[in-house]
């Protein structure tokens, strides 16, 4: 290659000018590819000027939770002053009239990121070989920062998930000699002693469920946290409200802090003598990296935006997510499946999320109202679960079943069989019936939002796909019931899924496992597998007024994945909503 062909290449950077045409008009064809797009591609990783205020703009609209449309995206491009430099109109409308298909956007997204990997790449041998020029600066400061610059890049490829035993074992020593340098809680300490001491703090990339009936104080509580992490970390903090506004969450902030009723401030009834307690209140809460986002109907991919802008935005990055409250959240890609479905891919969501960014992320969710028929209130984790799944297919085994002595049922552990006890059945009304088939001849009525075991772990009936890959696990060794070592389990093939009727349904409380076995087929019974932490509130004093613990409220951890569980209680201050350790 001679000097003026290597002359050529300087002239234009590699891009792909077709794979970034079909990437932003997927997104203004199909709104929701905007969720996929951006965990992949900065604004800079388009070549084009006019690429890149698009792209910004449909950020900012989705950010903005506006519609993403042509009507939008004109109207602000046009407010912005950005119509002329995109070149009109016309450059829109041409990106709506592109021939796309979405099952191959990620293959246009790696197009897209390969040519900006190799525009960095080209970019810092370019200052490489300004560097070189630089001989008032010491050589080890120039390789310095050319190490720095070049694993940065490297950084960017997707291979940050592919680690050796050895870099695991290495990390994991590492972390523990830090350990042992400073004795301390390994996760976020809420400064609730046995409280951090069970869970040794929130953990990074955990999902936290914090879950309770009404007036169990939970949003009091999360709010405490979110309050006492930002202050003693000094981490920055976002609280999603989708309940409250965030003028009610202020109040009762400072309520706490100054410990003046919320009907006094609201009111303005403040004594001469409280205005120095407020205003230095003020400015030490002022000071607090924390943000109250009360921005109603989010999903979780508007949250992770959201939580991306401000990281970009603030000197403090976020360390922590809290959300009030996981059925008021928003599934954005399916307006198609039902609401318990949609909460069970919330919640897949959000322990993704978790991972994504590598921070705790709490999510306060409500209890079944199962609680409140049962005598003993205390929440347990089948209370979490989903209700209604059980169709009477089983109408043989459980006639008459709350009249009989021995209500008991096989689950499954994981290595064997184990009969369990059902110490709840209740009726939950209709819902529609599906009929599940396998190739050994066995059938199964069931919810669509009820979840089987698969070879690809647990799923709903409506994420089976039929003969493909996913079987039914079967469970064939009945003679083996009582010698656990014997059982065993194969593979059936589902080869029909079909509708049956809208039927009614029941609820089934297991106490020690989320599954039981009925027709030779392993069922799920519970919502809470995505969750790392499971914390349940109970306040005995909300249902027993002659109580001794009046001000009294139990945390009860009733999943976790990492740790032990067990319980603690706190001091709750139902006056000022503030917590105290006992």
């Amino acid at each position: 290659m001679n000097n003026s062909d290597l002359s050529n290449l300087k002239t234009v950077l590699p891009y792909n000018l077709l794979a970034e045409k079909l990437v932003l008009g997927s997104i203004l064809t199909v709104p929701e590819a905007i969720l996929s797009v951006s965990e992949k591609l900065p604004v800079e990783a388009f070549y084009l000027e006019t690429h890149q205020i698009i792209y910004k703009a449909l950020l900012i609209l989705y950010a903005e939770g506006k519609t993403i449309d042509y009507i939008n995206l004109i109207t602000w491009v046009q407010d912005h002053g950005f119509l002329l430099k995109i070149g009109g109109s016309n450059v829109l409308l041409n990106l709506l009239n592109q021939i796309n298909r979405l099952s191959n956007l990620e293959e246009y997204i790696g197009l897209i990121y390969e040519k900006y990997l190799r525009r960095s790449l080209i970019n810092l041998g370019e200052e490489i070989i300004e560097a070189g020029y630089l001989t008032e600066v010491p050589l080890e400061i120039i390789f310095t920062r050319i190490e720095q610059s070049f694993f940065s890049l490297s950084e960017k490829k997707s291979n940050k998930h592919l680690i050796s035993v050895e870099q695991g074992l290495q990390e994991i020593v590492r972390e523990i000699e830090e350990g042992l340098k400073i004795s301390q809680i390994p996760g976020l300490k809420t400064t609730f002693i046995e409280f951090d001491i069970i869970t040794q703090g929130f953990q990074n990339s955990d999902l936290i469920i914090i879950a309770g009936r009404p007036s169990m104080g939970k949003t009091a509580f999360a709010f405490n946290l979110a309050k006492n992490i930002a202050q003693n970390h000094n981490i920055g903090v976002v609280f999603f409200s989708l309940e409250m506004t965030r003028q009610q969450l202020l109040y009762r902030l400072l309520a706490s802090e100054v410990a003046i009723t919320n009907t006094r401030l609201r009111s303005s009834r403040i004594k001469e003598t409280e205005w120095f307690k407020i205003n230095n209140t003020i400015g030490k809460l002022s000071r607090l990296n924390l943000f109250i986002d009360d921005t109603p109907d989010l999903s979780v991919g508007q949250i992770k935006l959201k939580v991306k802008n401000i990281n970009l935005e603030s000197s403090e990055k976020i360390g922590l997510i809290v959300i009030d409250y996981l059925q008021l959240l928003e599934e954005a890609s399916n307006q198609n499946i039902n609401r318990v479905q949609e909460l069970s891919k919330i919640t897949r969501s959000l322990k993704k999320l978790a991972r994504d960014l590598n921070i705790p992320i709490i999510v306060l969710s409500q209890l079944s109202r199962n609680v409140e028929t049962r005598v003993n209130k205390r929440p347990i984790l089948a209370d979490l679960r989903e209700s209604g799944c059980i169709n009477f297919l089983f109408q043989k085994y459980f006639t008459k079943i709350n009249e009989a002595k021995d209500n008991s049922i096989f689950c499954w552990t994981g290595k064997h069989i184990l009969k369990q006890k059902i110490f709840d059945i209740k009726f939950t009304g209709k819902k529609p019936i599906y009929k599940l088939e396998t190739i050994l001849g066995w059938s199964l009525l069931i919810s669509s939002n009820h979840k089987i075991l698969t070879d690809k772990g647990w799923r709903k009936i409506s994420q089976v796909v039929l003969n493909n890959f996913i079987s039914a696990k079967l469970l064939v060794c009945f003679k083996s019931l009582n010698n656990p070592s014997r059982t065993s389990i194969t593979w059936d093939k589902v080869i029909r899924i079909s509708y049956k009727e809208l039927a009614p349904v029941y609820d089934l409380q297991i106490l020690n496992y989320s599954n039981y076995l009925t027709n030779h087929l392993i069922l799920h019974n519970s919502i809470e597998q995505d969750a790392d932490v499971v914390i349940m509130l109970y306040r005995d004093y909300y249902y027993n007024r002659e109580t001794s613990g009046k001000d009294i409220i139990e945390l009860i951890i009733a999943k976790h994945r990492n740790g032990p569980i067990g319980s603690t209680k706190l001091i709750f201050d139902t006056k000022f909503l503030r917590f105290f350790n006992t």
